[in-house]
């Protein structure tokens, strides 16, 4: 395992394998990333986990824009889980769940995340641009059919938008037994900025039991019937602090951070220009030295001069 010089491991990734995405939320933040380029095929990142599982990481989230625009994503999930994945979850609009939930499962996914940022039709079309709420729905319903489980629905909460909806988000994950992780945007200047602190407080108040992730160091309150999260990005050292993802690009580069677009290290170029593994294992050991909280503890400095290896 590798600890970066703040004393964090890194032991997930988080792999965007396309920029593409059939919805046009307003507010999406595209992971940071906007260059496009060609897209790792199924092989370059089933040898990338390979080398990384030796060096302890386990857990894959797979992003976008929206994964399920790939039509080689159970490829890519089977790649994974076959190279020393322990766990291979994912992030998705939900659209195209309905055709693909069964085929994901029988290859390996674990679990999925799915953005439901309303359940009213027309708030929904304003947010995406693609009136949806429909067949997410039903492909929430597929999913969970086929043993997707647990299924969390990402909220994100938008001033004048759908803040009136945090309660109504809450009890549908009750209803269909699903987690639910409410999110406040990235940018606290942006004017559908909308703060959690209050609702955090109301959730507090009727929670039966609160704990906080080890994870980005995340509250999580266990209410009857019904688990949420609460995501506070902007701002946040706790949560930066608590970091222990390395992203990586859907074109093969390391990214350290996704507010940091200036320390992006290629291993891509290694793989394809016949690099040994263990040129590409230095090319993340580069990249976890490079990482540190974009958000800092006051006070707080490098624990550690140079990478540990554990």
């Amino acid at each position: 395992m590798l600890i970066d010089r703040w004393g964090r491991p890194v032991t997930d990734l988080r792999i965007s394998v396309t920029n593409s995405c059939n919805y046009n939320c307003f507010f999406c933040h595209r992971e940071g990333h906007y260059v496009r380029g060609e897209e790792m095929r199924p092989e370059e990142i089933g040898r990338l986990m390979r080398v990384l599982s030796k060096h302890g990481v386990k857990r894959v989230k797979l992003t976008g824009g929206e994964p399920l625009m790939r039509r080689d994503l159970e490829e890519i999930v089977s790649e994974l889980k076959s190279s020393g994945a322990e766990e291979v979850s994912l992030v998705t609009n939900g659209y195209f769940l309905v055709e693909r939930a069964r085929g994901l499962r029988e290859a390996g996914l674990d679990r999925i995340n799915v953005s439901l940022h309303s359940l009213k039709r027309d708030v929904y079309e304003r947010i995406t641009g693609v009136d949806g709420l429909e067949r997410v729905l039903k492909g929430i319903d597929e999913a969970l059919l086929w043993g997707l489980n647990p299924i969390k629905l990402n909220f994100t909460a938008l001033k004048g938008i759908n803040e009136g909806e945090l309660w109504d988000i809450v009890n549908f994950g009750r209803r269909k037994g699903l987690k639910v992780q409410l999110i406040e945007l990235l940018d606290p200047t942006s004017e559908y900025y909308f703060p959690l602190e209050d609702f955090e407080r109301e959730l507090d108040g009727v929670a039966l039991r609160k704990e906080v992730r080890d994870f980005q160091n995340r509250p999580i309150f266990e209410l009857d019937g019904v688990t949420v999260e609460i995501v506070k990005g902007s701002g946040n050292p706790l949560l930066c602090m608590g970091c222990t993802r390395l992203r990586v690009t859907a074109e093969g580069f390391f990214k350290t951070c996704i507010s940091r677009e200036d320390s992006l290290i290629d291993f891509i170029s290694v793989m394809r220009n016949g690099g040994s593994d263990e040129e590409i294992f230095e090319a993340f050991k580069k990249s976890v030295r490079l990482r540190e909280p974009f958000h800092k503890l006051p006070g707080s400095s490098p624990k550690y001069d140079d990478v540990l290896e554990v």
